[in-house]
């Protein structure tokens, strides 16, 4: 190589050198203060764009197992209200219950519906106010709801709640029921003591004096002074009445002083055993002796106004009403096709249709003209009989009244519950459909007043009614049969729900364990794509720096190479 001043070749050659450790030094020291093997696009573009994705999808990830765990949080908070609610609604089962039975009267089923009021009001507040980060969850808004467990797009789980309020809660029961006519085969009869028929007596008041004395049935009567005619006839009226209470005889004059004597029983006249009395059968002209009484009949008359009620019905009479009169209108108020008859003196009064017979007064003793006594006889059935319930027979004994006929249908094991209507009618009930024949005697179905059925028409179908836990009651024992079938649907509503709940669950669960084993992996490339090896960059940054060094010393003795052409000048 000529020597030159001019150009320096081994100078330049030395700088690029020590330009290009100076730069490999610049590198290493990058790496090893940032960490990363990749600081630049420079450095590596297809790792740089690696290492972007991979920090995408590791950021993504925590992001996903933290929506993941806050699904798992929503369905954790919705489950635990539900189970109270599943509590309640248990509750409101065992209130339906205990509202079915019969010993509860209406009073204690009112008592009953308020608890189970009160608890379908907390089902509705409950689902109102449970909330999550202030958003219900369990009033039916929170339907659908996608939750972004991915890093990726469209990378979700949905799941939602419906509304489990006293009136989002759905049930149904099925329901079929058949209500009969009268029961023709029922008759109550009632039968009075035997009815003493009016015996009268008849006199003429004469003259009377104040020692005028006679006696009847066995009770001495004293008469006062008095003229012929009326006068005699009043006094002698006020003495007899006087004593009615213990001689069970009524006397009456007319204005001409005629004394007539009215007793239901035997009239007895004799004269007084008193010394000194005067005869006053013979004042009176009333004849000495017996008048043997009869029995009321049809045609005969009251003797006291009176007043009763059949079946709720008034009946009253006055004191000289026909007897025949009074029996029509009796009869007329026991109901139709019942009959009100004498027969030796006994009135038997009898009712048709099923009805009962209730007697009562509106005027004391008024029942006891008829040898009758308050109270109610109740319809019995007038002959054995039976019927067939869902292929079931059930039977019925002579004198079985309808409340008895009630618990026998209710005893057999026919799936049909029995009750009475207002009326008196029978009413069948169940939750299936009702088959019902008549029995082997043949006449059940007329007795009872159900409807005889042939062929396709012996079977009542049942239908199925919709309704919510808002519209039921225990208020009556029907109601509380449909409310135990309704509840057991709007128990199996929450535990579905909650079954989806649970599954939802169980479904985050292993979505954040997939996700954390990605993070993982997906951490660990990152690292291997970006991250600086410490070792090796270490030594690459000693090898620059004493290249670096070497260079800058080599450097110096370049520069020096011109100065030897002043050594060939000198």
């Amino acid at each position: 190589m000529a020597l030159s001043v001019n150009t320096n070749i081994t100078s330049q050659t030395v700088q690029k050198n020590l330009n290009k450790a100076g730069d490999a030094l610049s590198t290493s020291m990058t790496r090893l203060s940032s960490g990363l093997k990749i600081n630049s696009a420079k450095d590596d573009a297809a790792g740089m764009q690696m290492a972007n994705r991979l920090t995408s999808q590791t950021k993504g990830m925590t992001v996903a197992i933290a929506n993941a765990n806050n699904g798992t949080s929503i369905a954790q908070t919705a489950e635990g209200a539900m189970q109270e609610s599943t509590n309640i609604l248990q509750r409101l089962r065992e209130l339906a219950l205990q509202s079915a039975n019969g010993d509860k009267s209406d009073a204690d089923r009112a008592s009953l519906q308020q608890e189970f009021t009160a608890k379908t009001g907390e089902l509705t507040r409950i689902a109102q106010t449970t909330t999550y980060g202030g958003r219900n969850i369990l009033d039916g808004s929170f339907q659908n709801q996608a939750f972004q467990v991915g890093a990726d797009a469209n990378q979700t789980i949905s799941f939602g709640m419906s509304d489990i309020s006293a009136t989002g809660l759905k049930g149904s029961y099925s329901e079929a029921t058949t209500s009969g006519t009268a029961l023709k085969g029922l008759s109550a009869t009632t039968t009075g003591a035997v009815i003493g028929a009016s015996t009268v007596g008849t006199g003429a008041a004469l003259k009377t004096l104040d020692t005028d004395k006679f006696k009847l049935n066995g009770v001495e009567i004293s008469l006062t002074a008095a003229e012929p005619g009326a006068a005699a006839g009043t006094a002698a009226v006020s003495a007899i009445n006087a004593k009615t209470s213990v001689t069970g005889v009524t006397a009456t004059t007319d204005d001409t002083g005629v004394i007539s004597l009215t007793s239901k029983g035997d009239i007895k006249l004799e004269k007084s055993s008193v010394a000194g009395a005067t005869d006053g059968l013979a004042s009176l002209k009333l004849t000495e002796g017996e008048l043997k009484g009869g029995t009321l009949a049809s045609d005969s008359k009251m003797t006291a106004a009176g007043g009763i009620t059949v079946n709720g019905t008034a009946v009253a009479w006055d004191a000289d009403g026909d007897v025949e009169d009074i029996l029509t209108a009796i009869a007329a108020a026991a109901g139709e096709g019942a009959t009100a008859t004498l027969k030796d003196g006994r009135l038997s009064l009898a009712s048709t249709e099923g009805k009962d017979i209730q007697l009562a007064n509106t005027i004391g003793g008024s029942l006891a003209q008829f040898g009758l006594s308050a109270g109610t006889s109740q319809a019995k059935l007038t002959a054995d009989t039976s019927i067939q319930l869902n292929g079931v027979e059930v039977k019925f004994k002579k004198g079985d009244t309808a409340d008895t006929i009630v618990s026998s249908i209710n005893s057999a094991s026919t799936g049909v519950t029995a009750s009475k209507n207002a009326d008196g009618t029978l009413k069948l009930f169940s939750n299936k459909d009702i088959t019902v024949k008549d029995g082997a005697a043949g006449t059940g179905l007329a007795a009872l007043g159900l409807t005889p059925a042939t062929g396709e028409t012996d079977t009542t179908a049942a239908t199925t009614v919709e309704t919510s836990v808002s519209d039921l009651s225990v208020l009556t024992a029907a109601d509380s049969q449909r409310t135990v079938q309704a509840l057991s649907d709007a128990i199996q509503q929450i535990d579905t729900q909650r079954s989806a709940l649970g599954a939802v669950q169980n479904r985050f669960t292993s979505t954040v364990s997939n996700l954390q084993s990605i993070s993982e992996n997906s951490t660990a490339a990152l690292g291997r794509v970006q991250d600086t090896d410490f070792a090796s960059e270490a030594a690459e940054l000693t090898k620059q720096q004493t290249l670096q060094q070497a260079s800058t010393a080599i450097l110096s003795q370049a520069n020096q190479l011109p100065s030897a052409v002043m050594k060939l000048l000198q």
